[in-house]
C-alpha cells in the first residue's frame, strides 16, 4: 500500500494547508471504493492499485480538479512553480528597491518628503509591474511549449511509477533557508552591481550620516566584478534547484558540494586580488588610531582575508559533508 501513501501525498502536497487533512480523507476514500469495486474483499494486487491510481490521474491534474480556485492562464503542472518563483521575486525586489532608496536618501537630501514618497511608490509600482509581466510570460511560453521543468509531472502519459517518494524528516530542505539565500544573493547582485561605491565606512556629523572612504578600490573594482555575479548566480541557481526539489538527494548533494567548491575558488581569487582594496580605507584606520602606529597594515589585512577564507572553507566543508551523507544515508536518488 506505500504506493497510495506515495500517491496522496503526490496530490495534497499540491494543496493549501486548510485542505490536506480533508482531501486526504476523501481521497484515501475514494482509493478504497475504486480498489473494493475491483476486487471485493479479497487482498487487492499491484495490478489493482497501478489500474486504480492510473484511473484517478496524474496527481498535479488531480490536485487542481480539488482547489477551491481554478487556474487556467498557466496549466496546473507549472502553476505552483510560477507562483512560488513570483511571490520570491517580487519579495526580493521589494526589499532591495527600498534598501536602495533608503540609502540613496539617506546620504542625499531630498527636496522633500512628498517627493520621497511618490519617487518609492513610482519605482516599486514599475518593478513590480516589469516583474509580473516578464515571469508570466517567461510561465506562459514554457506551459504552451510543453517544456519539462518538473519531471514528476511533466509526463504526457502519467502511471503509478512516476510517482515520487515521500521524503524523509531527515532529508527535507527547509524552503526558509533556500529563500533566505536567494533573498541575501539578489540584494548582493544590486548592491555590488550598482552601490559598490557605498561599502566602506561611515561617521555621523550634523548634518547626518556621511561616508568618509570606500572599501574597494573603484578603478580594479569591475576588473572583478564578473567574479563576484558568477558566484551569486550560482549561488541562486543553487538555491531555486534545492527549492524544487525540496529534500536532498545523491545527485542534489553532489551538486552541492560542487558548487561549493567552485564558490570557494572564485571567491579565494577575488579577495586576494592585487589593489582590489581601497589605499585610502586603509590610511583613515591608521589615522584614525583604529590601528596602532609601527603594525604593518598590510600583514594585518592579510591575516583577515586568510582567516576569511579558512572560515568560509570550514563552512563548506561542513555543509557539504552534511548533505552527502542526507543524500547518500537515505539511498534517496
Amino acid at each position: 500500500m506505500d504506493i497510495i501513501e506515495k500517491y496522496i501525498y503526490a496530490v495534497t502536497r499540491r494543496l493549501p494547508a486548510e485542505q490536506r487533512d480533508d482531501i486526504e480523507k476523501e481521497l484515501r476514500g475514494l482509493i478504497e471504493d475504486m480498489l473494493s469495486d475491483r476486487q471485493g474483499s479479497s487482498e487487492p494486487s499491484a495490478e489493482d492499485l497501478d489500474a486504480v491510481l492510473i484511473a484517478l490521474g496524474n496527481p498535479a491534474l488531480l490536485a487542481d480538479q480539488y482547489r477551491s480556485r481554478k487556474k487556467y492562464l498557466i496549466g496546473p503542472v507549472i502553476f505552483d512553480t510560477y507562483l512560488l518563483v513570483l511571490k520570491i521575486v517580487l519579495a526580493v525586489s521589494v526589499f532591495g528597491v527600498t534598501l536602495a532608496e533608503a540609502i540613496k536618501y539617506t546620504l542625499v537630501t531630498p527636496s522633500s518628503i512628498t517627493n520621497i514618497i511618490t519617487g518609492y511608490i513610482d519605482t516599486i509600482f514599475s518593478v513590480a509591474m516589469m516583474v509580473f509581466a516578464w515571469i508570466t510570460l517567461l510561465f506562459v511560453l514554457i506551459d504552451h511549449f510543453g517544456i519539462d521543468i518538473k519531471a514528476d509531472v511533466a509526463h504526457k502519459k502519467w502511471t503509478p511509477a512516476d510517482l515520487p517518494e515521500i521524503p524523509l524528516k531527515e532529508t527535507i530542505i527547509k524552503p526558509f533557508e533556500s529563500i533566505f539565500g536567494i533573498v541575501v544573493a539578489i540584494l548582493a547582485l544590486i548592491i555590488f552591481n550598482s552601490a559598490e561605491h557605498l561599502i566602506g565606512i561611515y561617521y555621523i556629523d550634523g548634518e547626518g550620516l556621511r561616508q568618509i572612504t570606500p572599501l574597494f578600490n573603484t578603478n580594479i573594482f569591475p576588473t572583478v566584478l564578473p567574479l563576484i555575479n558568477i558566484i551569486l548566480f550560482i549561488t541562486i541557481s543553487r538555491e531555486l534547484v534545492k527549492l524544487a526539489v525540496g529534500r536532498w538527494t545523491k545527485k542534489l548533494a553532489l551538486a552541492n558540494l560542487v558548487s561549493n567548491a567552485l564558490i570557494f575558488t572564485l571567491m579565494a581569487i577575488f579577495i586576494t586580488t592585487n589593489s582590489l582594496w581601497n589605499p585610502g580605507f586603509f590610511a583613515f584606520l591608521l589615522e584614525s588610531g583604529f590601528i596602532p602606529e609601527g603594525i604593518e597594515m598590510l600583514c594585518i589585512w592579510n591575516s583577515i582575508i586568510y582567516g576569511f577564507l579558512f572560515l568560509l572553507a570550514l563552512i563548506f566543508i561542513i555543509d557539504s559533508i552534511s548533505s552527502l551523507i542526507k543524500g547518500f544515508k537515505y539511498n534517496a536518488i
